[in-house]
């Protein structure tokens, strides 16, 4: 078993292997690593904008209860303009009622609502990828006293299931998005491959006739921007997983030859751009596929609509998540969530808005001009023959969720966000990295 990445030229790691031509193709074979394969079975987007104060702060909710706040994360440059014109709407139809919003880039939402929760300046509703480190912590309400029984059983059976925390459910399903190939059919065609690559060993193989044709084979975004969503994608695709027999196993045989992997991509087969460990996914990798640079990356169900916000002309194709060691087909699917924290007197105003969010026409209007996938049934029958979506509705019979409802999960995620990075540093021992976070999720509770 490798346990550790080297530079290019072979040299030693921190552990004392080395990672090179051959030990990488070893990987590629499905002989590198002990453990049978397994099947496999979700967030925030980001895009640069305008970032509120922390000292500015919101209003709290009013004696009479009807003023509530709301803080979400900007998944594209028209999300804040959707939440307030959204307010507006919901204040005309409900006199005396109010809602403040608050968009943060979601680089940063992670840190501000911390700081939050830590001066129980609360929100009366959050927009985020994770809820139960919050529920375990007795801080939100239930969503059965927040929307109504139409509304609550709308939503698909999966994504419902995955907003539980010890039996009962206290996120509202928001978004869904899945995970792909994207390839770029122009720059396949300049350096002659026929079709997208299914294994792991075949990516390896029309990545480097990609970087022979002048171009960057894949795009391997590991820096801090939702790096859980690439490495559950080549975790998964080996054999691996979060959790084994309800126990973490991040550190798993199989996990640490997945992040072998990766390295051997950057700095030994170098089909990657430029340091991967600190490229973030939406500048560093989505954009220079919108712009032609690149030949392959692992595309989101969203990211057509930054496409076309970029006006880009890409001739892209998307295809299955390419697989080793004989691993069946999967998407990732990701989740978020609206929760409610328990402010005095807020749940009336609260209920009122969420309720009247989930009507199916300000639902779809929030899907489509965001590019999200729908959470309910009834939106997905809106959209099943919209060309932008339905592709990607045919994945979710197959999606793959985060562990989110384990309390511990977002102490494992934000210490994966700020080490996995670093494993493709030439001489760092992988496993280190991985037992970091392993370490988390294993001593975590919440947050």
């Amino acid at each position: 078993m490798l346990t550790a990445t080297s530079c290019a030229a072979g040299g030693p790691s921190a552990s004392g292997t080395t990672l090179d031509q051959t030990s990488c193709d070893k990987i590629t074979s499905g002989t590198a690593a002990g453990a049978s394969p397994n099947r496999p079975g979700g967030g925030g987007q980001s895009l640069n904008v305008r970032q509120a104060s922390l000292e500015t702060g919101l209003p709290r909710t009013t004696t009479s209860g009807k003023t509530i706040s709301f803080v979400g994360g900007a998944y594209t440059g028209t999300t804040e303009a959707y939440w307030k014109d959204l307010a507006g709407k919901f204040e005309a139809a409900n006199p005396g009622y109010k809602v403040n919003i608050r968009i943060i880039d979601w680089n940063n939402i992670d840190q501000q609502v911390s700081t939050m929760i830590q001066t129980k300046q609360y929100p009366d509703i959050l927009n985020q990828n994770k809820f139960s480190g919050w529920a375990a912590n007795g801080l939100l309400q239930p969503v059965d006293s927040l929307v109504t029984p139409t509304v609550g059983n709308d939503f698909i059976p999966s994504f419902k299931k995955n907003s539980y925390y010890q039996g009962s459910q206290y996120g509202l399903p928001l978004i869904a998005s899945t995970r792909a190939l994207f390839y770029n059919k122009d720059i396949f065609a300049k350096a002659g491959i026929d079709k997208p690559p299914a294994t792991w060993a075949e990516l390896v193989a029309s990545a480097k006739k990609i970087k022979e044709a002048g171009y960057t084979g894949y795009g391997l975004p590991l820096g801090g921007e939702e790096n859980q969503g690439e490495w559950s994608l080549w975790m998964w695709s080996n054999g691996g997983d979060w959790k084994s027999n309800d126990q973490w196993s991040v550190n798993s045989e199989r996990n640490v030859q997945s992040l072998n992997f990766l390295s051997c991509l950057a700095n030994v087969y170098k089909v990657t751009q430029a340091n991967p460990g600190q490229t973030n996914r939406t500048d560093g990798v989505f954009r220079p596929f919108a712009n032609g640079q690149t030949g392959m990356i692992m595309g989101a169900s969203f990211a057509p609509s930054l496409f076309k916000q970029w006006n880009s002309t890409v001739n892209y194709g998307i295809a299955p998540i390419p697989v080793n060691n004989g691993t069946e087909p999967f998407t990732l699917g990701v989740q978020d969530y609206l929760v409610s924290f328990k402010n005095p007197g807020n749940t009336e105003a609260v209920s009122k808005f969420l309720n009247f969010f989930y009507q199916t026409d300000n639902y779809v209007r929030f899907l489509t001009s965001q590019g999200f996938l729908p959470t309910t049934q009834t939106a997905s029958t809106a959209l099943k023959d919209d060309p932008d979506f339905a592709p990607y509705l045919d994945l979710l019979p197959i999606a793959k969720f985060y562990p989110s409802t384990d309390p511990a999960f977002p102490k494992a995620q934000g210490t994966l966000e700020a080490q996995l990075g670093t494993a493709l540093t030439p001489g760092t021992d992988t496993k280190s990295v991985l037992d970091q976070i392993q370490t988390a999720a294993t001593q975590g509770n919440g947050g």
